[in-house]
C-alpha cells in the first residue's frame, strides 16, 4: 500500500529503530496472549501439531517424519518444530510450538515496521497502524497460536517478503530463507505465482521497474511451488483432492451459496467479526438478513473491484493470492461447499482475504483524506469505525478445553519402552498416540 511521499515521516534509525522493533515485538506478545491466555498458562497441542506432526516425530524418528508429506504437500515449518521440539521433555513441547507460533505470528509486524517496507510506506507511523490492525483482526481464532494453521500466516509473510525492498545483504538473505522454507509448507506458493505474475506484468505495463533480487525471489518461489505440485500428483491424496476440480458444474443455488460464504466469512466479517455476524444469521428476521446480506455484498464488491482497479498493484496483488486461497478451497471441496459455511469455522483460509480487505479499507481512507474527497472519507472512516465492533467482541478467543496434558504428559514418562498411550487433544475428538521409547 503505497503512500503519498509528501506526508512521509522519517523511519527512525540505529539505536531508536531497535527499540521501536523491542517494544513492538513486546505489544505485538501481550495482544496475541490477551486473546487467548492459555496458549502460554496452560499450553496444549492443537489438532495436527501433536496428532501428526509431534507423534511422528516421535515414534516415526526425525529423519523420516521431516520430508513426509501431510494432506497431499510438504509442511517443512511444523516439521521443522516438531523437530526442535525433541529436545525438550513432551511436557513442554506444546508450549515449544504455541512459542514458536506466536513469533511466526509476530514476523509480519517485524517485516512492516522495517526498512524493508519504507519504500511501498514511507510513514512508519501508518506501518505501525497497520500492524495493530493485522494483530487485532476479528474472525481470527484458528489461526492464533498454534502451529497447524500458522501456515496462513507464513503465506503472508512469503509475500511479504517477495515484494519487499532492501540493501542490506542479510536481510535479503532471511526473506530468501523465509520464502524457501514457508514455500515448502502448504500450497500457498502454488497460488502465489499468479499474483506475483501479475504484479510483474502490471508493472512493466506502468513503465517502472523491479530489481534483479524480486526476480531472484520469485525464482526461489517457483522452486519450492514447482515441489509442491510434484508431491500433489506423486501423493495419493493429493491426487484425489485434485481429481475432484471440474467433476462438476456450477448451479444458481451454488453461486448463491458462494456469494452468501463470501459476504458472512469476509465482508462481515471484517466489520461485524464473528460473534455480530452470527448474531445476524441467528436472530435477524429472514427478510431483514437478507436486505442486510445483500447491501454487505453490494457495498463489498463495489469496495473490492475499486481496489482491484485504483489500488496500488502490492495490495492488488495481495487480494488476488489472498482470494485464491479460500476460492481454491471451495473448488477442491465443491459440490460440499456447505463446509464453508458456518461462521469462524474454516476462517483459516478467509483470513488473507480479510486482512486484504481491511488494508483495502485503509488505503481508501487514506487517498480520500488526502484529496479532500468528504465521500469516500466519510464512507472509509464508517467501514473503519464499524470494524471496531468486530475487533473488540472477537477479542478474547475461546480457551482450549483442558485436558490436562501436562499429567498425561507425566503419565506416559513411567510407560516401560514399547508400550503405548494414547492422549486427548483439542478440538475434540482427536487424540494423540505415542509409542514410548
Amino acid at each position: 500500500m503505497k503512500i503519498n511521499r509528501t506526508t512521509s515521516s522519517h523511519d527512525p534509525s540505529g539505536r531508536k529503530l531497535f527499540y521501536v522493533h523491542i517494544i513492538m515485538f513486546l505489544l505485538a506478545f501481550i495482544i496475541i496472549i490477551s486473546r487467548r491466555p492459555d496458549a502460554i498458562l496452560n499450553p496444549q497441542f492443537w489438532a495436527e501439531d501433536g496428532t501428526v506432526f509431534y507423534a511422528q516425530a516421535y515414534n516415526n524418528g526425525i529423519l523420516n517424519s521431516l520430508l513426509s508429506p501431510y494432506a497431499g504437500y510438504l509442511h517443512a515449518v511444523p516439521r521443522l518444530t516438531a523437530t526442535f521440539s525433541m529436545l525438550f521433555s513432551l511436557k513442554s513441547a506444546p508450549l515449544v510450538f504455541n512459542l514458536i507460533a506466536i513469533i511466526i505470528q509476530i514476523l509480519p509486524v517485524t517485516f512492516l515496521i522495517s526498512s524493508r517496507f519504507s519504500k511501498l510506506i514511507p510513514n512508519i507511523n501508518y506501518r505501525i497502524a497497520i500492524s495493530f490492525l493485522y494483530l487485532v483482526l476479528p474472525g481470527c481464532y484458528e489461526v492464533n497460536a498454534n502451529i497447524t494453521n500458522a501456515q496462513w500466516r507464513i503465506a503472508l509473510l512469503i509475500f511479504m517478503a517477495i515484494i519487499a525492498k532492501s540493501s542490506h545483504v542479510l536481510v535479503n538473505l532471511f526473506d530468501l530463507i523465509i520464502i524457501l522454507i514457508g514455500g515448502l509448507t502448504g500450497p500457498f506458493s502454488i497460488l502465489i505465482v499468479p499474483a506475483i505474475i501479475f504484479l510483474i506484468f502490471a508493472t512493466k505495463i506502468s513503465n517502472k521497474k523491479l530489481n534483479d533480487l524480486f526476480y531472484l525471489k520469485f525464482l526461489v518461489l517457483i522452486c519450492t511451488a514447482l515441489t509442491q505440485i510434484i508431491v500433489i500428483n506423486t501423493n495419493q491424496i493429493g491426487q484425489e483432492r485434485m481429481s475432484k476440480v471440474g467433476s462438476n458444474f456450477l448451479s444458481f443455488n451454488d453461486v448463491r451459496k458462494i456469494l452468501e460464504i463470501l459476504t458472512n466469512q469476509v465482508f462481515s466479517m471484517s466489520i461485524f467479526g464473528t460473534n455480530v455476524t452470527n448474531y445476524f444469521i441467528n436472530v435477524l428476521p429472514d427478510l431483514l438478513y437478507i436486505i442486510l446480506n445483500i447491501t454487505i455484498l453490494v457495498l463489498g464488491i463495489i469496495v473490492s473491484v475499486y481496489l482491484l482497479l485504483k489500488s496500488p498493484l502490492e495490495l492488488r496483488s495481495f487480494i488476488i493470492f489472498a482470494a485464491l486461497i479460500p476460492f481454491t478451497a471451495i473448488a477442491l471441496q465443491f459440490p460440499n461447499i456447505t463446509l464453508f459455511e458456518p461462521i469462524g469455522v474454516g476462517a483459516r483460509y478467509w483470513f488473507n482475504l480479510v486482512l486484504a480487505f481491511s488494508l483495502g479499507t485503509i488505503w481508501i481512507f487514506h487517498k480520500a483524506y488526502s484529496q479532500k474527497n468528504r465521500i469516500g472519507k466519510m464512507f472509509a472512516l464508517t467501514i473503519l469505525a464499524t470494524m471496531s465492533i468486530g475487533i473488540v467482541t472477537d477479542w478474547q478467543h475461546p480457551a482450549f478445553t483442558d485436558f490436562k496434558f501436562a499429567q498425561y504428559a507425566d503419565r506416559f514418562m513411567e510407560l516401560p519402552n514399547g508400550h503405548e498411550m494414547i492422549i486427548p487433544t483439542n478440538p475434540e475428538p482427536w487424540s494423540i498416540k505415542l509409542i514410548k521409547h
